[in-house]
């Protein structure tokens, strides 16, 4: 964004000779391409006189570098491979002995779904290390404190124009009030896993932020939370897409029953039912990053055709 193309022009008072337009000549064709921008006013005052003796001005024109037509096809690329790589990756990765440690990747988006639920159903929740606890009444003071949040959060994201934090405060604010009209205890214990499914795949789409955000400025964070979203969703999607023999049914010591054994003994969900459910969740995630990663394939495409190529830009620049 701060590079420039720089073009000197010369005009002389009175016009100068042809032997100073040979002596100039190179100059007056020369482009000079940098990141720093020149100071000062728009004539530069460079050593040469014309046969009057008046001193030549030459004058800058100054248009950008095609720095974003480059960005944008850098990012045209990184669109095409970072998505299906980090899948790619993470689901070898789930097959060597990195699974634990993926296990726990999991675990903290596994915690953070329970207490998401809690507290969209008006419950207090406190996630912690492979339990997360949470109160069994409602309490309509929470409930509106979270939807006080969310509106503000809307509100300071209209003020700033960020129209897309607030379609997603909307979208939190619908979700809050669905929820409320639903069973809070299965609710809440299907999505440990469940949760995990949603937030790793709202991790892996901010890789698609756009130019503005800070998540793209921050060229490493994007990337990070990419991986870290591939490694949780992938680890959970297999759990519940693999054998029904290798589910988490039975008990956890000095915590509870795990969440397949309470869903299915305290709520009456059949494992047919258990697992569809999971198995239709993980699909709408996958259908939502396939409709992400094509709009970001068709997004950055665009903005290369907005920017003109070097060629181009030299082409009319010279008009």
């Amino acid at each position: 964004m701060g590079a420039y193309a720089v073009f000197l022009t010369v005009e002389a008072w009175p016009p100068i000779t042809v032997s100073e337009h040979l002596n100039h000549g190179p100059l007056l064709q020369h482009k000079l391409t940098h990141h720093d921008e020149f100071k000062g006013t728009d004539e530069l005052n460079l050593p040469g006189t014309t046969a009057s003796g008046a001193m030549t001005k030459w004058k800058r024109t100054a248009c950008p570098i095609p720095t974003l037509r480059n960005d944008a096809l850098r990012e045209l690329k990184c669109r095409i491979l970072a998505l299906p790589l980090a899948l790619l990756v993470a689901r070898l990765v789930a097959g060597t002995g990195l699974r634990m440690a993926v296990g726990m990747l999991a675990m903290v988006m596994h915690e953070s779904g329970h207490a998401i639920a809690a507290w969209l159903t008006g419950r207090w929740a406190a996630p912690l290390l492979w339990v997360t606890l949470h109160g069994e009444e409602r309490s309509w003071w929470i409930v509106l404190a979270l939807t006080a949040a969310i509106v503000f959060g809307g509100f300071q994201a209209w003020k700033r124009e960020r129209w897309g934090w607030v379609v997603a405060a909307g979208a939190v604010l619908i979700l809050q009030l669905i929820v409320l009209c639903l069973p809070a205890g299965a609710l809440i214990v299907f999505f440990g896993d469940g949760g995990a499914m949603v937030l790793a795949t709202i991790l892996m789409a901010t890789f698609y932020a756009p130019r503005e955000c800070q998540l793209y400025k921050a060229w490493g964070l994007r990337w990070g939370l990419l991986v870290i979203g591939a490694l949780s969703f992938m680890h959970v999607f297999l759990i519940w897409t693999g054998p029904v023999e290798d589910l988490p049914f039975g008990e956890i010591e000095g915590v509870n029953l795990s969440d397949p054994s309470l869903l299915t003994d305290m709520y009456g969900w059949s494992v047919t039912q258990l697992v569809d459910r999971y198995v239709l969740l993980s699909t709408v995630c996958l259908v939502a990053l396939l409709v992400l990663y094509a709009w970001g394939l068709v997004s950055a495409y665009l903005e290369i055709r907005q920017n003109p190529s070097s060629e181009k830009q030299r082409v009319l620049a010279n008009r």
